[in-house]
């Protein structure tokens, strides 16, 4: 009984030293510069908006050029946060009550305007095409 007991420990032990999530992106990324994403800033919090979104998640985005962002999430509701310029992509950090959410915009076309959204949930790595409307 011991040997079955010392065996299922070292199996949980390994099995919990794999990563629980892996999934590879179904497209290209491309380093942009910072006036790649500059005509997708809002200027303030009223009036009409350039908003980012993806109805499959669904999620909603708003950038501020004052490193601020708002997000809505149909079943977490909505949120700010912070976003940043990174080496060719946008970092965007909030907090929420029990748990951190970090999310990058990417651009996927050498030489388009598309854009993805890539973060994982407790279901692992998501990866979505975001469109960008003016509400």
């Amino acid at each position: 009984m011991l040997r079955f007991r010392t065996g299922f420990l070292v199996c949980l032990l390994m099995m919990g030293c794999q990563p629980l999530y892996k999934a590879e992106r179904n497209y290209q990324v491309y380093e942009k510069d910072q006036e790649f994403f500059q005509p997708l800033m809002n200027e303030k919090d009223e009036g009409s908006r350039i908003v980012l979104e993806d109805q499959s998640y669904p999620i909603e985005l708003q950038l501020y050029k004052d490193g601020r962002f708002h997000y809505h999430l149909k079943r977490l509701g909505d949120g700010w946060g912070t976003w940043s310029y990174q080496k060719g992509f946008l970092q965007l950090y909030a907090e929420r009550k029990l748990f951190v959410m970090n999310f990058e915009i990417h651009g996927i076309e050498q030489d388009g305007e598309a854009l993805s959204l890539e973060f994982s949930d407790r279901f692992g790595p998501k990866f979505l095409r975001l469109q960008k409307s003016l509400r």
